[in-house]
């Protein structure tokens, strides 16, 4: 576990609209999350639906405390571990469901790196 998580933080920086890289002021932890949404589920039965409820991504949730960052050309190491303590987790919508550390297809990087004026290592320049 503490492998796969020294994999997301390692090299994890901000660069800025030129591709070069900015000092990093701070890392925090995003939760991937889940919610049901009504939808309309296929019957088996020709083209005939009935409604259903789905699970969907919901935007990710910061959680947990910020990391500092000690310095270039050093890691950052938290022993912060919601998997062994799940209570530290958001608390999702009615039905939903929160999960991490694993990334996925709607929160790729779950370790963020944010420079001193707020820009995140997921954003995309403006």
């Amino acid at each position: 576990m503490s492998f796969l998580f020294l994999s997301w933080i390692w090299n994890r920086v901000v660069t800025n609209c030129f591709g070069g890289p900015e000092s990093t002021s701070y890392y925090y932890f995003q939760a991937t999350m889940r919610k049901t949404r009504q939808d309309q589920c296929p019957t088996g039965h020709g083209n005939k639906t009935t409604p259903c409820l789905t699970m969907v991504a919901a935007p990710p949730v910061p959680f947990g405390p910020n990391v500092g960052d000690p310095g270039t050309g050093t890691s950052v190491t938290s022993w912060f571990d919601p998997v062994e303590t799940p209570e530290s987790l958001p608390v999702p919508a009615v039905g939903g469901l929160a999960a991490w550390p694993w990334p996925t297809a709607d929160n790729p990087d779950p370790v963020v790196a944010v420079d001193g004026v707020g820009n995140r290592c997921d954003q995309i320049c403006r």
